[in-house]
């Protein structure tokens, strides 16, 4: 364990951090744990023990057990710390005070539903009904207008109604997602007067007008409902997809694939570099995978959930490529606790923890995967005709096993039901993906360019998108297919996958030192040859 400091010390902060949220501790309760921490490491002296996670299998030093235990107080002071009240200058103070009139910025494109188009609004004034300004004023107000009213990122508006704080029930807090995100406000149907239009960054205006662009491309190369499949995939856009194949997609445990997700981030990672590594030498299949990563983060627009979980992948491929998990662990946990620090509300931001879980479950996970497939099909095969299925097994069906068993718990917590056939539903399904994004992505790219060559292309891309939709509702009609579940279901599943990461961590660190003592022994017979 000595060998993942890094990886301890971020779990210390992100463990302490979820305690602060979760339990209900008093405030003094991290500096007092400080101080333990601090007595502990000077017991170091007298125990005499160097720095050392694991100072052998049995005794952890008492200077590991201090610092661990101060960067889980650390983690919980920065939640504390980041729970800032609404004070006078921002706008959330206003909720449920009447009549208001005001004047911002659209910092995104507009989310289109079925019935109503949601807004963000960045808040520059604010006029009470008595026509008194608030200064100064600031903060984030999510307009819900009417789904055929256009507005564009960057537009400068003027909106006038009622703020309210959004809606809470037992099932779903819109409230604590949306404060999640920085909103406090909810402004339903206002009257909306455009004042002025491409006032944004015009970096980012280029961009949303090129994935608008390329929104209206798609639409002529893919008949429906695959167009809007595509849509979903390359570009975050679900608003036209259709209620029977949505809902399909979730009975069949496979809707993460229509939407941007940390999940499908780590999973098109882990495929697409292992597919250019047949193509191309190594490094450049690194290089390859980074490119495709970097394309698909702009091309939807580099929302804040794909650029995190982008960052992830980007950072984690390298170790993954080259082998080195445990590398690879240290600076995938690091940089999620970077990221945390930063923004603390980001821990209960679904996309991150389906990036991170995601990732982690394919490093972790799919070398004692791969271990268990030779020793059982070499039972009943030879060697030879074993290994020749091990490169495909790995790079579609074990890498997809790997990734949905880490992000088990989350989809039981947060979509509260069970797909029965979610994992052979996956195996069948995940397979294609990249394919789905590849030759999707090609004929996007080349119909921008040149129409009609793009149809070509778009030919091929939309057989496996038409085989993903068969499947997801051959599957997700089966009467068996989804159960609805209860908290303790997804409890129960965090409880599994804390206690499998353990031996599946020292797996990686007993393979390093066993393939560290055959290159020490080929050394030595060389040597004495």
């Amino acid at each position: 364990m000595n060998a993942l400091p890094l990886l301890w010390l971020s779990l210390s902060f992100l463990s302490g951090l979820l305690a602060a949220i979760l339990f209900s501790l008093p405030n003094l309760l991290p500096f007092l744990l400080i101080a333990i921490g601090f007595s502990l490491s000077l017991l170091e002296k007298r125990f005499g023990s160097r720095w050392a996670i694991f100072q052998n299998r049995n005794r952890i030093s008492p200077l590991a057990w201090g610092v661990l235990i101060i960067a889980f107080s650390i983690g919980f002071l920065r939640y504390q710390t980041a729970q800032i009240p609404i004070t006078k200058g921002q706008v959330g103070l206003y909720n449920n005070s009447g009549q208001v009139t005001l004047i911002g910025k659209v910092t995104a494109p507009p989310v289109k539903g079925d019935r109503v188009s949601q807004v963000r609004l960045q808040v520059q004034r604010l006029f009470l009904k008595s026509n008194q300004e608030i200064t100064p004023i600031s903060g984030l107000v999510l307009l819900w207008v009417a789904k055929d009213d256009e507005y564009d990122y960057g537009d400068l508006i003027q909106a006038e109604g009622k703020l309210i704080i959004p809606f809470e029930d037992s099932e779903f807090s819109y409230k604590d997602y949306l404060a999640r995100q920085g909103i406090f406000s909810l402004m339903l149907y206002p009257k909306v007067i455009l004042i002025q239009k491409g006032t944004g960054n015009p970096i980012l205006a280029m961009i949303y007008s090129l994935r608008e662009k390329a929104y209206q491309t798609l639409r002529q190369l893919f008949p429906m409902p695959e167009a809007s499949v595509f849509a979903g995939i390359l570009l975050g856009i679900q608003s036209d997809i259709p209620d029977f194949l949505y809902q399909a997609y979730q009975a069949s445990g496979t809707s993460h694939v229509l939407v941007i997700s940390g999940f499908n981030i780590a999973i098109i990672a882990a495929l697409i570099s292992r597919l250019f590594r047949q193509i191309f030498p190594f490094g450049w299949d690194a290089l390859a995978s980074v490119i495709a990563i970097g394309f698909y983060t702009v091309l939807v627009g580099a929302q804040p959930p794909v650029v995190r979980a982008a960052i992830m992948g980007v950072i984690a491929l390298p170790a993954y490529l080259l082998g080195r998990r445990l590398i690879g662990l240290n600076v995938l946990a690091f940089t999620a606790a970077i990221m945390v620090f930063f923004s603390p509300s980001l821990i209960l931001d679904v996309s991150f923890q389906l990036s991170f879980l995601a990732t982690l479950g394919i490093m972790v996970f799919t070398d004692p995967l791969k271990d268990l497939y030779l020793k059982f099909t070499t039972r009943f095969f030879h060697n030879d005709n074993a290994n020749r299925w091990t490169s495909w097994v790995v790079d579609y069906l074990l890498v997809t096993l790997a990734a949905q068993f880490a992000v088990f718990p989350v989809i039981l917590s947060h979509f509260k039901y069970l797909s029965v056939v979610s994992l052979p539903a996956n195996l069948l399904i995940l397979p294609v993906q990249p394919a789905v994004m590849v030759l999707g992505g090609v004929a996007l790219l080349t119909g921008l360019l040149f129409l009609p060559a793009g149809q070509v292309i778009a030919k091929l891309a939309w057989l496996p998108a038409f085989y993903s939709d068969q499947m997801a509702i051959w599957l997700g009609a089966l009467p068996f297919a989804a159960i609805r579940t209860s908290p303790s279901w997804a409890w129960l599943a965090e409880i599994i996958l804390v206690a499998a990461l353990f031996p599946a961590i020292r797996y990686q660190f007993s393979s390093r030192q066993k393939a560290s003592r055959i290159r020490t022994s080929r050394a030595e017979q060389i040597n004495a040859h």
